[in-house]
């Protein structure tokens, strides 16, 4: 990882749509507060479905404010802020789809196409390919999304460069041997053709409790036995182990010196937007200290 300049993403779900508009437009500000004293240049927000090739759910589904429209409230804030605004491709009718990107191209510059939660599935709308070559001619940047210890991701990779997407933000991990293993096989089959490798955004996520771990696991996060052992080997110290975790995974991404790598934060549940807010400081206090 190059840090002589450092690029951060912070992930944030979008609140319940049953929250009032007073407390989600609180929200909003507490976001843009974060970025403002973090001095965060991108915020990504997802788009949250109700999945249903997992099984049951962990922790129960709530459907979420529409994450453009709480972009659009994060930007009252802070204006300086990049909004990421992800979207589902497949789930939508390709008309709709091509509309969606149309309007909401005037708002945003920066779009973050999700594919299916299973290939199994049969999907209505464009998959991630076919919506980018459609996305980049109106967003100016179009993103994806990578999962280190999916099979073929480097050649994945390869062709969602090819389409156009000029980035991708990386499933959260505990460990870095998948991703080291990807990304290298990945700017290999760019050399061998030529081709600029798009940034790859790593993404880390603290857990304050129990519930949260399964929770990620539930969501198809890999977490090595020896990881989670060592979290819940002391609940009290679970929040503590996991930034400890992300300091070291980061320091080691330094160590490695890969160009073209950024770093993604994400807070998961709605009470550890805190927490992942001092994981993003702790980061940067990190890169301070090595540069």
């Amino acid at each position: 990882m190059n840090c002589n300049k450092l690029e951060i993403i912070f992930t944030v779900i979008p609140p319940p749509l049953e929250w009032d508009i007073s407390k989600i437009e609180r929200k909003a500000f507490e976001v843009a507060n974060i970025t403002k004293i973090l001095d965060i240049d991108f915020i990504s927000l997802p788009e949250v479905i109700e999945e249903r090739s997992r099984g049951q759910r962990i922790i129960p589904y709530k459907m979420k404010f529409d994450n453009a429209e709480f972009g659009k409230m994060i930007k009252n804030f802070d204006n300086s802020v990049e909004i990421i605004v992800n979207k589902i491709s497949v789930i939508m009718e390709k008309e709709e789809f091509e509309t969606w990107i149309k309007e909401n191209s005037k708002s945003f510059n920066y779009l973050l196409i999700v594919g299916g939660e299973s290939s199994k599935i049969k999907y209505p709308g464009y998959h991630p390919i076919p919506a980018t070559l459609i996305a980049k001619n109106y967003f100016k940047n179009v993103y994806g999304i990578t999962i280190f210890h999916r099979k073929d991701e480097p050649k994945k990779l390869l062709e969602k460069t090819k389409a156009g997407m000029k980035a991708f933000i990386s499933q959260i991990v505990f460990e870095l041997e998948n991703a080291k293993k990807v990304i290298y096989e990945y700017f290999k089959l760019c050399e061998e053709e030529n081709i600029k490798t798009s940034k790859i955004y790593i993404s880390f996520a603290p857990v304050s409790q129990r519930k949260d771990l399964e929770f990620l696991k539930w969501l198809g996060v890999y977490v090595p036995k020896e990881i989670e052992n060592y979290l819940l080997e002391d609940e009290k110290k679970l929040e503590k182990r996991s930034i400890e975790i992300i300091e070291s995974l980061f320091q080691e991404l330094c160590f490695l010196n890969i160009e073209n790598i950024g770093i993604n934060v994400e807070h998961v549940m709605y009470n550890n937007l805190q927490v992942a807010a001092y994981a993003v400081h702790r980061i940067k206090e990190t890169w301070k200290w090595r540069n």
